[in-house]
């Protein structure tokens, strides 16, 4: 299994028909080729242009803010013609007019093949990187166990309804081992949610 974390210029062919800021919340694979977006605007729609880039505004929400909530939905998306839309993606950021996910693919050669139909559907990607999975990518039992306690018991709250004491006394360990059991499976989950 590898990890193919990638970042490519938003390649929404709607993305024109908004005067001003616009934020993508989410997209989902809508019917064969297509895509329903959830996008966050700061700025008017020219809903002209919106259908002539083959797509409609579905609905619209204004916000106190003087935002907007938009779905739109698109016949033709860019990510799902490249084979975005089939893959497992298990992260996806919009920042600055750009895309950056993590796909969890099969072998080497599902990497390659998302790649490629990236390039040949247009999309430019800004940089691409994989790595194959190991078992230290994973929390262990112990850790997710720690975790999980810690929660429930409210050693994550603030303030604090219980402490590394009680967490250690109810895993049975010494407060060093439960300090080390947090701190490893918390680094962990830094890793695979930031970078």
């Amino acid at each position: 299994m590898y990890i193919l974390e990638v970042a490519f210029k938003i390649p929404c062919p709607w993305r024109s028909s908004i005067n001003g800021d616009a934020k993508i919340l989410s997209c989902r694979p809508w019917r064969d080729n297509g895509a329903r977006v959830l996008v966050k605007v700061r700025g008017e729609i020219d809903q002209d242009k919106l259908r002539g880039s083959g797509a409609v505004l579905s609905a619209a929400y204004k916000l106190k803010d003087g935002t907007a909530l938009a779905f739109i939905r698109s016949k033709s998306c860019p990510c799902r013609l490249a084979g975005i839309g089939d893959a497992h993606v298990l992260q996806a950021r919009v920042d600055a007019g750009r895309i950056a996910m993590k796909i969890a693919c099969e072998d080497r050669s599902e990497v390659v093949k998302i790649l490629s139909n990236m390039r040949s559907s247009g999309i430019k990607i800004i940089y691409a990187r994989w790595r194959k999975v190991k078992d230290s990518d994973f929390l262990t039992k112990r850790q997710e166990e720690a975790l999980i306690m810690g929660l429930l018991k409210g050693f994550f709250d603030t303030p604090r309804r219980a402490d590394l004491e009680d967490l250690s006394r109810d895993l049975g360990v010494a407060k060093p081992t439960a300090y080390i059991i947090i701190k490893r499976a918390i680094k962990k989950l830094i890793k695979q949610s930031l970078l």
